[in-house]
């Protein structure tokens, strides 16, 4: 009962994460969340490994390339601020992890990042085909609800993209995991976060013409700057969580605790849950449940 729990809070923990980056976005840009939430994922990381261990953790032969996940993080952080402050949470949180379905099924199929060839059954099809009609669903019988988005095309367009950033979260998390296998788990996330807060404030001067935001880092709401170390706690539950249960198990109550929160998110922040919008999402879970089941099962 205790993981089914710590599954369900590190759900939730990720997409209030999505949330408070949208709540920074438009005082900081996507750059400047991607820095900030690397950075305090960061520092959150340093202080658990320190507290656990006592001592600075060291590379220990750590290849280079096992950092760039904070590269990718980067994108993933920055441009799901971009996200949620125009399509909502919910909508954001679960396109982002279908995208992650279908990216985590191609690292199977062709064993990109070392790992054991798994071919691609027919199997997954309709869980597949189940979420892509509920980016149908959201963009036609839900696109009214969203007013900050001009047109049905440049909705539909970022739909997709946010199913794209959750291609490239998988990417961030292959490379989090090849540090872990050298430093650990929490140190591996200290130092993917370290270096990608590092690129991020360079691309960040570089695009200000070295005047940064410095005023949008004021004015932004204090509560935003959470999205840093909920992220770094929410790794720690998942962790305890998937070395404690079943994946199957595991991945379903995280899902609950991410697209739950996210759902209430919205409903808090806008007032309303319109039901075309409510109809998608339903349908985008349906896949995503559907697919996972079809897995466990064969």
């Amino acid at each position: 009962m205790l993981y089914i729990i710590l599954a369900v809070i590190s759900g939730a923990m990720i997409s209030a994460q999505s949330s408070y980056n949208g709540m920074l976005y438009p005082f900081i840009g996507v750059l400047g969340v991607g820095f900030i939430s690397q950075f305090l994922n960061a520092l959150t990381s340093l202080i658990l490994e320190l507290a656990a261990k006592r001592k600075f953790p060291k590379p220990s032969g750590m290849p280079f390339r096992a950092c760039l996940g904070g590269v990718c993080a980067i994108f993933v952080l920055g441009f799901s601020g971009y996200l949620v402050a125009r399509l909502g949470s919910a909508v954001t949180v679960c396109l982002s992890v279908s995208g992650q379905l279908i990216m985590s099924a191609a690292v199977d199929h062709f064993g990109w990042f070392g790992s054991d060839k798994v071919s691609f059954h027919t199997y997954r099809l309709p869980g597949f085909l189940c979420i892509l009609a509920g980016v149908f669903v959201i963009n036609f019988a839900g696109g009214d609800s969203f007013t900050g988005v001009s047109g049905q095309g440049i909705l539909f367009l970022l739909l997709i993209f946010a199913i794209f950033i959750g291609c490239i979260t998988v990417f961030a998390r292959m490379f989090n995991y090849e540090a872990s296998r050298y430093v650990g788990k929490v140190a591996g996330s200290f130092y993917n976060s370290g270096f990608g807060a590092i690129v991020a404030l360079l691309l960040l001067l570089a695009a200000s013409g070295f005047h940064p935001p410095l005023s949008g880092f004021q004015n932004a709401p204090l509560i935003g700057y959470l999205t840093g170390p909920l992220g770094a706690v929410a790794c720690v539950f998942n962790n305890m969580a998937y070395g404690n249960m079943k994946v199957f198990h595991a991945t379903t109550f995280l899902l609950i605790g991410q697209i739950g929160a996210s759902i209430v998110a919205d409903f808090i922040l806008l007032g309303s849950f319109p039901l075309g919008k409510f109809l998608g999402i339903a349908v985008v879970c349906a896949g995503i449940f559907l697919d996972k089941w079809a897995a466990a099962k064969h």
